[in-house]
């Protein structure tokens, strides 16, 4: 999937919030809009918390904001986005991104029953 930046802004409620908003191409060239939650860096990779963007109320109030964890990958300049196919890999950096996402949102993400 390749990645494209776009910038959006909102003013609810008197206050100013600006998504990232990343748009992604999937291998039939469909675009699906992103917002980024965090992004997290370590010496030899970066990883992105993202959930899928929406812009009317209805859709967001509709919406149930599943986060997802993806592993970035850069190649001739442009980003990719991948799925972390390592399981140790995924759980420790989920554990790290989420953490992060609960803190800036003040949210609580609840894991499912297994």
């Amino acid at each position: 999937m390749t990645v494209e930046r776009i910038v959006v802004a909102m003013d609810n409620d008197r206050e100013f919030y600006e998504p990232d908003i990343l748009s992604v191409s999937d291998e039939d060239g469909n675009e699906i809009l992103f917002e980024l939650l965090e992004r997290y860096e370590t010496e030899d990779a970066v990883y992105v918390a993202i959930t899928e963007y929406h812009d009317s109320a209805e859709e967001i109030v509709d919406a149930d904001y599943e986060v997802i964890i993806l592993k970035v990958l850069e190649e001739n300049g442009e980003e990719y986005l991948e799925e972390i196919e390592d399981e140790k890999e995924y759980e420790q950096v989920s554990e790290i991104l989420m953490g992060m996402v609960e803190q800036k949102y003040d949210v609580d993400y609840f894991e499912p029953e297994q």
